[in-house]
């Protein structure tokens, strides 16, 4: 039995072509990935090529039995190593912001992570932007941690976009009610 395994996984690696897709089943997860039987030999669908955002554990993708198409990223023939992507069958986040953020849209998003010079927040599942410290209130604030706090949802204006950076430019204060502006 394992002499077949070994002929059918030689067979699959060398007609394995880079940048094709394959079916596969999921037959094992580990901490740094999942392994998907190919029809004869297994590949790896490493953490970091599971999804185009963060993923803290493979099993929150993926489960054991599952079939599932995968991209093959590399073959190495000479140690019948197979790296495999479920993140490049889909369009790279950043290459159609686009078409569903535009300047001045209100968007809904969560604070991820706060700096001395602003807070960064998750507008969508993959693509996170920054509110500078300027944008966060109308007042003068010294640390962001004064307006928000890790892991709050809020109401966010897109300033700027900019997917050749991979930077988005978001405002808090600019979706708040101004005092001043309604004063009669």
């Amino acid at each position: 039995m394992q002499e077949w395994r070994d002929a059918q996984k030689a067979r699959l690696v060398e007609e394995l072509q880079v940048g094709e897709t394959r079916k596969g089943v999921v037959t094992g997860i580990s901490s740094f990935g999942a392994f998907v039987d190919l029809g004869g030999a297994d590949g790896l669908v490493h953490i970091s090529e599971m999804s185009w955002g963060p993923v803290a554990k493979p099993d929150d993708v993926v489960s054991i039995g599952d079939e599932l198409d995968v991209f093959v990223l590399r073959v190495d023939v000479e140690n019948k190593k197979i790296a495999l992507s479920l993140r490049r069958l889909e369009p790279e986040p950043w290459e159609t912001i686009h078409e569903r953020l535009h300047v001045d849209d209100i968007v809904d998003a969560q604070i991820t992570k706060l700096t001395n010079f602003g807070a960064f927040a998750r507008v969508e599942g993959n693509i996170e932007g920054l509110i500078h410290i300027s944008e966060l209130s109308d007042r003068v604030i010294g640390h962001p941690r004064e307006v928000v706090q890790e892991g709050e949802d809020v109401k966010l204006k897109v300033l700027r976009i900019e997917p050749e950076r991979r930077r988005l430019g978001l405002s808090l204060k600019q979706t708040m009610d101004n005092p001043f502006l309604n004063y009669n």
